[in-house]
């Protein structure tokens, strides 16, 4: 018999299988994760420059968390895995995860309860709209809020875009708590929406105009969600159909009393926030400090060890080669495989291999 340790040999097992599926299928192998005991990866170290400001500015704690709301697809009472929870993007909610959780769920050969969370400012977390405060330390404290009051002692987290960031910050700041994690195509990084970086600069120049420009739109003029499709097209506004629809979801139509006009239409989400946030939003933090990839934290101990299991859509433009040394300086315990044709939305845009390697690294 081999004297390899079985978690090692699985881990290789899903290393063998994200390869197979780099020479047969739509996913690319980057990098592969390095299990104690086995090589590193052989990648060289930036200087980084120190930025003015590395410390945020305000200190919070879980006692300042919003009361996220949620959706559970509970495991079997005997199950003894760590939950999943899965964190959505700029502008989504917890719906957008509900099919991918719900196939994931009955697919899993160790079942887990799964969570799907509304991150603050989005979803039906209206009972506690901030205007201010979405620092990745902010939201990150949030989940952490969550698990506490779920009694979850840790949790595998899975996040996307946005949420995927969230999902990083959470695991540098409380690798204690989280058991894994998977990042849907997004990096550490601060996005710039100017020249500074092109590479990433119009993708994030891009979600910069659609927030501004939708966050004008005043719905309480319009009685249904179809005049609100009509006014965005006839205005220049998200011309892309699939975009203008999933936008759309954050839409809320209030139901007529008997006899009464309907309620005039509202957004579930906190627009006057996320544009205050946007400079946050596009950055990069955990524990109170600045970590994009301008800073040297080789003075700190910002670093998560954990399995962390990156997916890249390979239409989008959010994972950069150029980013690669970030990602090995915070997570060295890293792979990276990309899902070819795919775009931003990976999940949505190639679900069924998007669960197939989620359902693999989970299953490992």
């Amino acid at each position: 018999m081999s004297s390899v340790p079985r978690p090692l040999l699985v881990m290789a097992a899903f290393v063998a299988y994200a390869r197979g599926l780099a020479g047969t299928g739509r996913s690319r192998l980057v990098g592969a994760f390095q299990p104690r005991g086995m090589q590193r990866f052989a990648g060289s170290r930036s200087r980084l420059r120190r930025s003015q400001s590395t410390i945020l500015t305000r200190s919070a704690t879980v006692a300042d968390a919003v009361d996220l709301q949620y959706n559970e697809f509970p495991a079997p009472a005997d199950s003894d895995k760590p939950a999943v929870i899965f964190l959505h993007g700029l502008l989504g909610n917890k719906r957008n995860f509900a099919s991918l959780a719900t196939s994931l769920s009955t697919q899993l050969r160790s079942p887990r309860t799964i969570y799907t969370l509304d991150l603050r400012n989005h979803g039906e977390n209206t009972h506690d709209w901030r205007d201010e405060c979405m620092s990745y330390t902010d939201m990150s404290l949030d989940v952490l809020a969550f698990m506490d009051r779920k009694s979850i002692d840790t949790a595998v987290l899975v996040g996307h875009s946005m949420g995927g960031k969230v999902a990083q910050s959470c695991a540098l700041a409380h690798p204690d708590r989280i058991a894994g994690l998977v990042v849907l195509d997004i990096a550490p990084v601060r996005y710039y929406s100017d020249a500074k970086n092109e590479q990433s600069g119009s993708a994030w120049r891009a979600v910069e105009a659609i927030v501004r420009s939708v966050s004008k739109v005043d719905v309480s003029a319009f009685s249904n969600k179809r005049e609100v499709d009509r006014h965005f097209l006839e205005h220049g506004i998200l011309e892309d159909a699939a975009l203008r629809a999933f936008v759309l979801t954050n839409l809320d139509q209030p139901r007529a009393a008997k006899g009464q006009e309907a309620p005039p239409m509202k957004w579930k989400i906190n627009w006057n926030g996320i544009v205050n946030e946007l400079n946050s939003i596009a950055g990069f933090d955990a524990a109170g400090c600045i970590l994009d990839e301008s800073v040297d934290d080789s003075e700190r101990s910002h670093r998560y060890d954990g399995d962390t299991f990156y997916i890249s859509g390979g239409a989008s433009r959010f994972v950069q080669t150029s980013y690669i040394p970030q990602i090995q300086r915070l997570f060295p315990n890293h792979l990276l495989t990309t899902i070819r044709g795919a775009g931003h939305w990976v999940h949505a845009e190639a679900p069924e291999e998007t669960i197939k390697l989620l359902r693999t690294y989970l299953d490992r």
